[in-house]
This record gives structure tokens, C-alpha cells and sequence, in this order.
């Protein structure tokens, strides 16, 4: 029996193959000048007009929060000592807009979404911040469940410049195995006690981004001691921490 005859390989001439090869570099740089005048364009794009209402309304509303503040100075916000840790959480925009200082502090919080929330370590200057910002916030003492399992469902880290789940111990080994920290247990141990890491752990991480209780929030213009939402809750807060895990 003959043997069966193999088709012919097709071959590509090497002129081709250098003309496409050079096609595709010339389309890749285009991609990349294309998208470094986006970002130029970006940058240089108006500001959104702003009607004069609305500068009349912010100064409005700054002057009632400076009054506020002022009234607050005269009032003493106990924390207990025990106390190392505060969890703090955006709670719904109030209609119209927001005083310059409540901004700045919001961003430098990283509370720029609603129902983002951060752990932060209670000291009297945090107390002032949260006092200015408390119309926007909800906040109180954590317990040692609530930031467990705050990390272990919500919390996302910056590995090899990505945002990752923080789903495996392999990432804490990597990032602070030089800290002693090997696992996300002890990266849990280390935020509730304020322990040495505790600022290199908070940069690490990503604000946690919870989901809304169910129902949402009711009267979030009113203080939670008038049975509204937002202000201090105290121990409280970790009955809402549960509803929106």
C-alpha cells in the first residue's frame, strides 16, 4: 500500500512576516500615544459649571456645621479606655453640598463612597475629625468578631500593584513576613490591639465596601441617639456591621 502523500506546508515569505510585525509595533505605539492624549485631555477638562446658588448653599451649610462644632466643644465624647480601635462608615449623602473641611477629611479618611468604612485608632485628634465629619458618618468601638470578619469578607490588599482579595495567606506571608505577620489571623490580632503594624496594614488595605442593611438606612438626617443613623453608636455598631456583612 502507498504511503499517503502530506500536503505541502504553506510558508509565509520572511518580507511578510517583517511588514506585519512592524504593523503591529506601529499600532501598539499608537495605542499608547492614543491613550497618553486621553489622559491629557482629561486633565486639562473645565470644571463643571457651578451656579451661584450653590456656593450661597455651601457657605450656608459650612456656617451651620462651624456652629455646630462650636456648640460640641463645650460637650466631652467618652470613649471608653479600653477602646483602641473606631470603625467609621460613610452613610448617604445629605442634599445639597458639603462644607470644603468635611471634604478634605472624608478624602483623607478615604470615606468617598457611600457605605465605605475604615478602621481607624481612636486618639483625640480622630475624635475632632470625626465630630466635623458626623453628619455624613456612622461610627463606634468594634469588637474583635466584627473586624474578623470584616477582613475575611470585605477586605482587599494592594499585591504587585493589583487590588486583591485577601483570601489567602500567601499575601500576607509575601507582603509582612519581615513583620512576623504570616496569616490573615494575625493581621486580625494586629488592627484590634493598635499593635506596632497597624498604620502598615490600614495603608495596605482598601476600604471595606459593605453592602446597605436591608431595607436601607431611615432618617439619615437625624442623630442614632433620635433614632436616626448617623453619629456615634457605641457598641451598637456591630449590630449594624452584621446586617450589612
Amino acid at each position: 500500500m502507498d504511503p499517503i502523500e502530506q500536503p505541502a506546508l504553506k510558508t509565509v515569505p520572511t518580507a511578510l512576516l517583517r511588514k506585519r510585525r512592524q504593523l503591529n509595533k506601529e499600532r501598539v505605539a499608537k495605542a499608547i500615544e492614543k491613550k497618553i492624549q486621553e489622559k491629557k485631555r482629561v486633565g486639562k477638562a473645565k470644571a463643571p459649571f457651578k451656579r451661584a446658588e450653590y456656593f450661597v448653599n455651601e457657605s450656608y451649610r459650612t456656617g451651620m456645621n462651624d456652629k455646630r462644632i462650636t456648640r460640641l466643644k463645650h460637650q466631652v465624647v467618652k470613649v471608653p479606655e479600653t477602646v483602641k480601635i473606631l470603625f467609621i462608615m460613610r452613610m448617604a449623602n445629605i442634599a445639597g453640598p458639603m462644607p470644603q473641611k468635611v471634604r478634605k477629611i472624608l478624602q483623607h479618611l478615604r470615606l468617598t463612597e457611600m457605605n465605605n468604612a475604615v478602621l481607624v485608632q481612636h486618639s483625640e485628634n480622630m475624635i475632632e475629625k470625626i465630630r466635623i465629619i458626623e453628619p455624613y458618618v456612622t461610627w463606634g468601638y468594634p469588637s474583635l468578631r466584627s473586624i474578623h470578619d470584616l477582613i475575611f469578607k470585605y477586605g482587599y490588599g494592594e499585591a504587585e500593584g493589583v487590588k486583591s482579595a485577601l483570601s489567602s495567606n500567601v499575601i500576607i506571608e509575601n507582603k509582612f513576613s519581615k513583620q512576623g505577620l504570616l496569616c490573615l489571623e494575625d493581621v486580625v490580632k494586629q488592627i484590634f490591639e493598635a499593635g506596632p503594624h497597624f498604620e502598615m496594614l490600614i495603608e495596605f488595605m482598601y476600604p471595606f465596601k459593605l453592602q446597605p442593611p436591608k431595607g436601607g438606612f431611615r432618617r439619615v438626617a437625624v442623630h442614632f441617639s433620635k433614632k436616626g443613623a448617623w453619629g456615634n453608636r457605641a457598641e451598637k455598631i456591630n449590630t449594624l456591621i452584621r446586617k450589612m456583612l
